[in-house]
């Protein structure tokens, strides 16, 4: 193994699952485990300017760099909460043949299901041991990070520019920005290392709300309840009933959008839904809202004795026309990945990121790859070649910014990786 791939077991082995109940900043104590160990390892690296924020977010400023514009490079630390992230134990599986993958006993890793998996035949895929999510997002794309400052602190002769670092907590339950310090940051352009194949240069995400339904009825002993129980559980029923399949996750791709019911809980007395509303247009995300209003007024008249409750919340917006504003971001980040040796696309990633939000901060920021796929499964896989190219990208991309055109990928640098 390499420093990449043993830096990312090293933080994988943390438990950092967001908790969407939790009130603290970050949410979970493990978080701020893997922060406290981050800033430790840029100290020893000899980065200055590290900064453990009390909420939870870590600032380090890598010394050297030229020009004047300064490129922040983000990443998030937690894990989704919809798999457990505690007690990861990493597989490596090497010289892959192609074939599917038994992660645990009856859990398979289909290459036909995950095409882009195959692109990595040949090479090291890390999984799970099944009983977890791995946590490739978003430690893949800390360790990127992590080791392109190390990169940087010992080719202090490579061109680059000013680059300032942030490490942030809760950006699975969306509230990685909610702290953020533009000023402390101190990044004039921006880049997230959050996405998945490399060669991928998203410049848009998804629009992004959450509708969370609440529904109270009248409990009444089943016994006696003619005429009177109004049961919150068969209202939700019919709620979920009155969304279109069509129109979910599992049945759209590309820039269609959807609705997704992600929980659902309820008793004789309440039943609680929880749905996130995606769409890359203002108006597709505004037509979504409006389906989740008519849905709540036709239940309302449907049921005059239950109370219903609905609260949409904006999550994140799409930053694509505020990325237009400076090209350079998708430009250099696709001579980059050529740099590495890569076909780059511009792409838009179906999710969101950090990014999506810090770009209506003040600093516009496109997202880059980390060589993984399956993100919040049991199958959440990572390919170790494609790790290592999303990283020679990254910097090389960095190179760019500091006037290096040259063809060479960073890897011809024999201090490097």
């Amino acid at each position: 193994m390499n420093d990449l791939v043993r830096r990312f077991i090293r933080y994988a082995g943390i438990d950092t699952g967001s908790d969407p109940s939790g009130t603290d900043a970050p949410s979970t104590t493990g978080q701020t485990v893997l922060l406290k160990l981050l800033s430790e390892e840029l100290k020893e690296m000899g980065v200055r300017d590290v900064r453990l924020d009390p909420r939870g977010i870590l600032y380090a400023t890598v010394p050297g760099g030229t020009g004047g514009t300064t490129i922040g490079l983000l990443a998030h630390v937690d894990t989704s909460p919809a798999v457990s992230g505690a007690g990861v134990r990493p597989r490596l599986h090497s010289d892959w043949d192609g074939s599917p993958l038994e992660i645990a006993p009856g859990l398979f890793l289909d290459p036909s299901e995950c095409p882009e998996l195959g692109r990595w035949k040949g090479g090291t895929i890390i999984t799970s041991d099944g009983s977890t999510l791995l946590g490739a997002d978003d430690k893949a794309g800390v360790a990127i990070i992590m080791e392109a400052v190390r990169w940087m602190m010992e080719n202090p002769e490579v061109p680059r520019p000013r680059v300032a670092v942030a490490f942030t907590p809760d950006e699975e339950i969306g509230r990685g920005m909610d702290n953020f310090d533009v000023k402390a940051f101190g990044a004039d352009l921006a880049y997230t290392v959050d996405g998945e194949q490399p060669g991928s240069v998203d410049s848009a995400t998804f629009n992004a709300c959450r509708a969370d339904w609440r529904i109270r009825g009248v409990e009444v002993h089943p016994g006696s309840a003619l005429g009177r129980l109004v049961n919150p559980v068969r209202i939700a029923g019919e709620l979920l009933a009155m969304m279109k399949p069509e129109e979910m996750p599992e049945n759209s791709g590309g820039d269609q959008g959807f609705e997704y019911p992600m929980e659902i809980s309820g008793n004789s007395t309440e039943a609680r839904v929880g749905v996130i509303l995606r769409d890359f247009s203002d108006s597709g995300l505004a037509a979504r809202e409006e389906r989740m209003r008519s849905m709540e007024r036709l239940l309302a008249l449907k049921h005059p004795r239950a109370e219903i409750t609905l609260d949409i919340t904006r999550q994140y917006s799409n930053p694509a026309e505020i990325l237009k504003s400076d090209g350079r971001l998708v430009e250099y980040a696709m001579r980059g990945a050529a740099m590495a040796g890569l076909e780059p696309r511009e792409s838009s990633i179906r999710g969101g990121t950090d990014g999506s939000r810090l770009s209506f901060m003040g600093v516009p920021t496109v997202n880059l790859p980390t060589g993984g796929g399956f993100f919040h499964s049991r199958r959440e896989w990572l390919a170790v070649e494609g790790m290592e190219k999303a990283f020679e990208s990254l910097v090389n991309t960095l190179r760019v910014w500091g006037g290096d055109s040259g063809g060479r990928g960073c890897l011809d640098n024999p201090k490097s990786l």
